[in-house]
């Protein structure tokens, strides 16, 4: 990280951030998980966030988007939070339990696929996705499935959907899906524990790929192939992570 300037012998750096979580420490200290265009994933701690309103205000909350002034005497340990200037506070996310619970998904993804330094290709991402949800909940399930999506191409997860992911065929009408291979497969290649899927939904899945969130809105996909494409997906994403995602799991329990 290169400093924006000095004072005295400390490194100042100047962001915006999306906080993905917070976690209070020593008490009356706040640690802030953030997403910048900058830096990637980073770590800050807000010295005497936990009590300090007015210095704060409304900035230590999940989903918040800021500018953020950071303060660091060693490159390598976790920077002090000097000023935080709220730019947009997504308060309607946190009014919401369904936005809450979709909200802290997206966040909880970004915390597991990344590491801390990378992903900053994947802020406007995230931005676009909180922005829409706060805007409505309508079409909540296409946006999450886009999320997942866009999530594992940029990380190099995205599966393969051409063609057989095992032999390279064009493929047919009839395919099935395997978390194994990374994606659709033909009859001939398919194995016991893939799962089928309809040409419907492969189409459906192919399209979302090429469409930004904001065109979100124009899909008409019926309910079976939404289901389909939800579910597989999701358990895609469960397959490549390999753990629980405690956001999920939530969400899952207020449908």
């Amino acid at each position: 990280m290169l400093p924006d300037r000095n004072r005295k012998d400390a490194l100042i750096l100047v962001t915006e951030a999306l906080v993905l979580s917070t976690q209070t420490v020593a008490e009356k200290d706040v640690l802030l998980l953030m997403l910048s265009p900058r830096f990637g994933r980073l770590s800050a701690v807000a010295k005497g966030g936990k009590k300090s309103k007015r210095r704060f205000v409304n900035a230590l909350e999940p989903f918040s988007h800021l500018r953020v002034h950071l303060r660091g005497n060693k490159i390598g340990l976790c920077p002090f939070l000097d000023q935080a200037d709220l730019l947009n506070p997504f308060e309607g996310l946190r009014l919401s339990p369904l936005k809450f619970a979709l909200a802290s998904y997206f966040c909880e993804l970004i915390e597991i696929f990344f590491r801390p330094g990378t992903g900053k290709e994947f802020f406007p991402d995230l931005l676009e996705s909180l922005a829409l949800l706060e805007e409505t909940e309508k079409y909540w399930p296409l946006l999450k499935l886009h999320f997942e999506l866009t999530l594992l191409a940029r990380s190099g997860f995205l599966p393969h959907l051409s063609s057989c992911a095992r032999c390279g065929r064009e493929l047919s009408k009839a395919v099935s899906f395997s978390y194994t291979a990374g994606g659709v497969v033909c009859l001939i290649c398919a194995e016991e524990n893939d799962i089928r899927m309809s040409p419907e939904s492969l189409a459906f899945l192919r399209h979302l790929t090429r469409l930004s969130a904001q065109n979100l809105n124009r899909l008409r996909p019926s309910a079976e192939n939404l289901r389909q494409a939800q579910q597989t997906i999701e358990k895609f994403l469960l397959f490549v992570v390999d753990r629980e995602i405690n956001s999920l799991r939530i969400l899952k329990e207020m449908l």
